[in-house]
């Protein structure tokens, strides 16, 4: 009998980036046994030891890139800069990235702005942004000059035309950005279910209009070639572009391990950098496929995350390659929810946007199909409930979480329990005593190796990658 631990958290990853206390980063789990002859396979990544000082990883990056001129040379050549962060909803530690980066500005005496590319998400509080970026941050960018800038996607006056990429996507970029002629971005780096976040991801949908972002999610959302991994698929290419056509020259991304701690700091001319970074996270997270596709996955969620299952459900489109149509999928989630400047958000906060489309059937699909392309779905928000949805249309989804999560669950339509053992239980009765069960306890980083796509080939369908 295995006796295995399943993560289940939903710490707060601001207070960690800003306090950089990382002695008391801990881990939140669930315990299941799960007897030998039913596991398929657990997958608990081999994680490096995370560095020892995030500024100091950050300065030395910015002096030693992968490719391109150092930042520092950037900076001789530049008349002005824009630095282009990511928003409270991702762990990446800004406060303690942000000095470095400053302090070359600085010396390079370069005027420059910073924008948070937070999309169409509702932009950060006071509070969100002194722990996003540090009191001591904001205190240096008020003595430089520096501006503090939040996308504002449906202000048209804020915004410049660019022109339209190869797929069709319109561009309008933050005026504020456009003006400058050296553009830097900073976030994460991993596999995610557009292909890959960060990098670009940062100029779009990060600092781009609502048009631009409508644009591209309705587009290439629902495409079965935008996946886990897929590098080269069709989203993550035209976000890249469109990045290249708004003049973004150097990425600086971090990559962070599952308790979100950095683990390396990669910086170097766009897109090269970031296509370095997340080769390097799949060499740490992307797995074997065990070579049978079980009856039964189980994932958990982990540190940081946010507080809601609409960011923590992403592993829902990796475990996907590994369970078989038919499948169940259970997803151990405690989503509590999140208070923010703009209002409380329950822990399945936009998840309800299926509700008129339940039950998910391959029938009420092409409905969502039809009201994405007849732009009655804003995919800034369906572009994560839509792939789950899809997902749900093939497997059984049964959504570990809070008791005050069932509710609204049963409401919704999804089934939820709070227990595990239940759900467990339940899974093997539905698919019998031999069921293959495969355990994924980090799945929002974990994808098989055999999905990876950093080149622009061919790619499978997912239903053929499961043959």
């Amino acid at each position: 009998m295995a006796r295995l631990k399943i993560p289940y958290e939903s710490l707060d990853p601001l207070t960690i980036g800003a306090s950089g206390d990382e002695s008391k980063v801990y881990r939140e789990e669930l315990e299941l046994e799960v007897p030998d002859g039913n596991l398929l396979a657990a997958i608990y990544p081999d994680e490096p030891d995370p560095v020892g000082d995030a500024t100091e990883a950050a300065r030395a990056a910015l002096e030693a890139p992968v490719s391109g001129p150092r930042f520092s040379e950037l900076l001789e050549g530049a008349t002005r800069v824009a630095v282009v962060i990511d928003n409270q909803f991702r762990p990446t530690p800004q406060s303690r990235l942000l000095p470095a980066v400053l302090d070359a500005i600085e010396a390079a005496g370069k005027p420059a702005v910073l924008a948070c590319a937070n999309g169409k998400v509702f932009p950060m509080s006071e509070s969100d942004i002194e722990q996003k970026i540090g009191r001591e941050n904001l205190d240096r960018m008020e003595r430089l000059g520096i501006e503090f800038h939040q996308n504002e996607p449906r202000n048209a006056e804020a915004y410049t035309y660019v022109g339209v990429s190869s797929r069709g996507t319109p561009v309008w970029l933050m005026t504020a950005v456009a003006e400058c002629d050296l553009k830097i971005t900073i976030g994460q780096a991993q596999s995610n279910h557009w292909g890959a976040g960060g990098g670009g991801k940062l100029i779009l949908p990060g600092v781009v209009s609502d048009e631009t972002i409508e644009s591209n999610h309705c587009a290439f959302v629902p495409s079965p070639q935008t996946h886990y991994g897929a590098y080269a698929g069709p989203m993550r290419s035209d976000i890249d572009e469109v990045a290249t056509m708004c003049g973004l020259q150097c990425t600086m991304n971090v990559v962070l391990d599952t308790r979100g701690r950095v683990v390396e700091c990669i910086f170097g001319s766009h897109p090269d950098a970031h296509r370095r970074a997340i080769e390097r996270f799949n060499e740490i997270y992307a797995y074997e496929h065990p070579g049978t596709q079980a009856d039964i996955a189980i994932c958990g969620v982990f540190a940081p995350t946010d507080h809601l299952f609409f960011h923590t459900g992403w592993g829902c489109m990796s475990a996907d390659f590994v369970l078989r149509d038919g499948g169940t999928l259970i997803y151990t989630s405690p989503s509590p929810g999140v208070n923010t400047a703009v209002g409380d958000f329950p822990g399945l906060a936009l998840m309800d946007l299926m509700k008129p489309y339940m039950p998910p059937t391959p029938e009420n699909y092409q409905q969502v199909l039809r009201d994405i392309h007849g732009r009655t779905i804003q995919m800034w928000a369906g572009c994560i409930w839509v792939p789950i949805y899809e997902v749900m249309t093939r497997k059984h989804l049964k959504l570990v979480t809070l008791e005050e999560n069932l509710e609204m669950a049963a409401d919704i339509g999804i089934d939820a329990t709070a227990s595990l053992d239940e759900a467990f239980a339940e899974a093997l009765e539905r698919h019998g005593p031999d069921a293959k069960v495969i355990v994924l306890p980090f799945a929002r980083y974990q994808l098989p190796r055999n999905m990876v796509r950093m080149d622009a080939e061919p790619l499978r369908f997912p239903q053929e990658a499961h043959a």
